[in-house]
């Protein structure tokens, strides 16, 4: 679960609340942003953040749309308010470099404390990079994506998620 405040009472989220509301599209980026959460405000900050007194910044810019979907859902951030988008500023920063550009970086935090980390290497396997990467490509020429090509990323991502929500904090993500 992921539990925030909404002015006193509290709030609690399951992996499953969720991937329902963002659709099922990419459960991968649902449990990363699930797990991001989890481990941000109960091991790190050590604190049940206050609904709509967050910010997050997201290195994938508008690619990730689990992600995107989970933080906005989970902590009311708002685009171009509490949650940024901007994928330059990621450049120079650490974590891998996404399929469709930016990288893994990210920035969660409250009113008094920010906390920036990102996905580990090796913590998304390569099939999962190089599946994605060569559909942003052909998005962007217009060629023609088979359904097996879409098919077999789902499969990926079905996968991803799986992974992530059991893997150990530790092994997904690192403090910067």
């Amino acid at each position: 679960m992921v539990t925030v405040r909404k002015n006193g009472p509290l709030l609690s989220f399951t992996y499953e609340e969720l991937l329902a509301h963002h659709g099922g599209a990419m459960p991968g980026g649902v449990a990363l942003a699930f797990r991001m959460l989890q481990w941000v405000f109960t091991d790190v900050l050590k604190t049940i953040p206050e609904r709509g007194q967050c910010s997050f910044y997201s290195g994938l810019g508008e690619n990730g749309r689990g992600i995107i979907d989970t933080v906005t859902k989970v902590l009311g951030v708002v685009e171009n308010d509490s949650l940024r988008l901007d994928k330059a500023y990621s450049l120079d920063k650490t974590g891998p470099m996404a399929p469709g550009g930016g990288r893994y970086y990210f920035e969660c935090g409250t009113k008094d404390k920010l906390v920036k980390l990102a996905v580990k290497d090796g913590a998304i396997p390569e099939e999962f990079f190089r599946c994605s990467a060569e559909m942003h490509r052909k998005r962007q020429s217009g060629e023609p994506i088979t359904q097996a090509e879409t098919d077999h990323l789902q499969q990926l991502r079905i996968e991803l998620s799986k992974a992530i929500l059991a893997a150990d904090s530790s092994d997904l993500f690192v403090l910067l």
